[in-house]
Order: C-alpha cells, then structure tokens, then sequence
C-alpha cells in the first residue's frame, strides 16, 4: 500500500505539474517565434513599423531639415530644391541579420514580403535609373499627379536598405531629384 500511494502522489503531482510545462513550452515557442505571424505589411511604411524594433534591423528617421540642408548645398536646380522644399519625412530601414532569430526572418520570406509591397498597383516602377546590380532601385507612390511617396530599394547578399521619402511631389521633381541627387549622399546622415 505504502508503494501504491507513493505512486499516486507522484501521479497526482505530475497531473499538477503538467499544464505549468506546457504552459511554459507554449510561452518559450511564442517567444522564438518570428513577427512574420504578423499579417503582411500593406505598405512600406507599415512594413517600417513592423520591423523597425526587430533583431537584426536598424530603423532611423533623419530630420528632414538636416536632409534639405545637406542636399541643397550641392544642388542649383529649382526644381529640385522646390522638391526638397516640399519632403515631410525622410526614414531609412536596413537589415543585417545578426542572430538565429533574424536569420530565420530572412528564411521565412522577409524580402519577398517587401517586394510585396512594391509591386502593388500604387508603386509605381521609375525606369529612368541605373539597373546596376547593388544600386537603389526606385519606386512612386501617386494619388491623381501628386507623388506622396518616393521608395528606394537595395538588396545585397544578406541584407538590404529601404529609403522612404514622403511629401508632396510631380512626376517631373521625382526625375528631376532622382537624376541629381545620389542617395548614397544620405549614408553619412544615418550615423
């Protein structure tokens, strides 16, 4: 008897112990998951927000007085700097996987999610630019004649960049903008 109820505590005890270890698996699982459980980003600027905090991004925003400024020194065009003039926000997200974590983000589709959103009808390829392998890829965001959002893109091996630049733009800005200003100008603002 003595064995039999030494059984069934320890019977009892693990019954009790059970749903906290499944509980606690549940949790770890949850934990290691990616946010790609997170519906597909929509637009570049919630795939911004649902990555920005992520293990292996770097989200900033640089202020867009600082980007005039520096722009504007090299610039002469009026109708550049009539578009500088009319920028609201200037955001840069890169990505470098730097752990398991963000390694299995790019596994699961990371890129592919933002090529989603590219390609949607309201990104508007602009083809004037260089197609080199490595060079910011661009594309237009138009309601009626008015761009609101200018996107560059660069993929590389591992890791990409994202240019967001929104305001208030004609066609004729953006090409004009995207002929003499090399974005690789803003690298150094992002420090």
């Amino acid at each position: 008897m003595h064995y039999s109820s030494a059984y069934n505590f320890k019977k009892s005890l693990a019954a009790r112990i059970l749903p906290f270890w499944v509980l606690a698996a549940f949790c770890l699982l949850q934990a290691c998951s990616s946010t790609s459980k997170l519906p597909p980003a929509q637009s570049t600027a919630e795939f911004y927000q649902k990555y920005r905090n992520e293990a292996g991004f770097k989200g900033t925003t640089v202020p867009v007085g600082l980007v005039s400024k520096y722009l504007a020194k090299e610039i002469t065009d009026t109708t550049v700097r009539a578009a500088l003039a009319n920028i609201s926000s200037v955001r840069v997200l890169s990505f470098t996987p730097t752990n398991r974590k963000s390694q299995r983000l790019l596994q699961q589709g990371l890129t592919q999610e933002l090529d989603q959103v590219l390609q949607r009808d309201n990104y508007a390829a602009i083809p004037l630019l260089d197609e080199a392998p490595g060079a910011l890829q661009f594309r237009m965001r138009q309601s009626n004649e008015q761009v609101q959002e200018i996107v560059g893109y660069r993929k590389y091996g591992n890791s990409f960049l994202m240019l967001q630049v929104n305001g208030r733009f004609t066609r004729q800005q953006v090409e004009q903008m995207l002929q003499k200003i090399d974005p690789d100008l803003l690298i150094p603002l992002l420090g």
